[in-house]
């Protein structure tokens, strides 16, 4: 089974355990609110594991403390978005070529579907990895990923088998907004170029909905224009992750 058919796989199985595992949770009796910790538990994951792979890993756009480096690290694992070297090479093929045939997911090419579905294009340029290479912890965990990722599920399932739903629920909203933001921050596919997301859907991506700024300067941590803030890198990071 090739690299997409393996993504594929994993995008239905998560849908599926959510589809099932969720009704499940409230018809046999389930609290809103452990449901509410658990989605809490996997929006602060999910939001540390994307600003890893994307700001800090892909884009070295600030250098994290000591407590941040390991929660990034963790976050990374339980959202369960893969290999942090494979995902830092394809994205960085993504800025290198955007909405070419050789951006890794350009989505006048695939359109949202099958870049929901992981339909990616396997990028074939020569792109340096040092700065990534560089980070021993990071690497431990991107060779050992599925490893992690097997002992970190079978933790939950020990406190309670519905963290696993939630874990798989966790990574399904994280994964349709991911693909929605490359989709739509490249003006819905027609071919313009990067553009923007505003209102709640900026919020909803972190801050990030400023994309054009983000493909004109990628190293720019705070990328706020007026009357659509970059909450994540003008609050969040820099009060929180960053180090001082």
């Amino acid at each position: 089974m090739n690299y997409q058919y393996r993504v594929t796989f994993k995008v239905l199985l998560m849908l599926a355990v959510t589809l099932i595992g969720i009704p499940a949770y409230f018809i046999m009796g389930g609290s809103i609110q452990m449901a509410l910790v658990f989605t809490l538990y996997g929006i602060i994951t999910n939001a540390l594991g994307q600003i890893a792979y994307h700001r800090w890993l892909a884009h070295d756009q600030f250098v994290p403390n000591i407590i941040a480096r390991y929660a990034m690290i963790f976050g990374t694992i339980v959202c369960g978005n893969g290999n942090h070297i494979h995902n830092v090479y394809a994205h960085l093929n993504h800025h290198k070529y955007a909405d070419t045939d050789k951006d890794t997911h350009n989505p006048n090419e695939l359109g949202f579907l099958k870049m929901w579905l992981g339909w990616y294009k396997t990028p074939s340029d020569y792109i340096s990895m040092r700065r990534i290479l560089q980070k021993r912890d990071v690497v431990f965990a991107s060779k050992n990923y599925w490893k992690l990722y097997a002992i970190i599920s079978l933790v939950h399932f020990l406190i309670t088998p519905w963290l696993v739903v939630w874990q798989a629920f966790n990574f399904t909203h994280m994964w349709l907004g991911l693909n929605y933001l490359n989709y739509a921050g490249h003006s819905h596919g027609d071919g313009t170029g990067p553009s923007k997301i505003t209102g709640f859907l900026n919020h909803w991506m972190m801050g990030e909905g400023n994309h054009d700024v983000h493909h004109r300067s990628v190293t720019k941590l705070d990328m706020s224009e007026p009357g659509n803030i970059d909450w994540a890198g003008r609050y969040l990071i820099p009060m929180v992750l960053a180090k001082r």
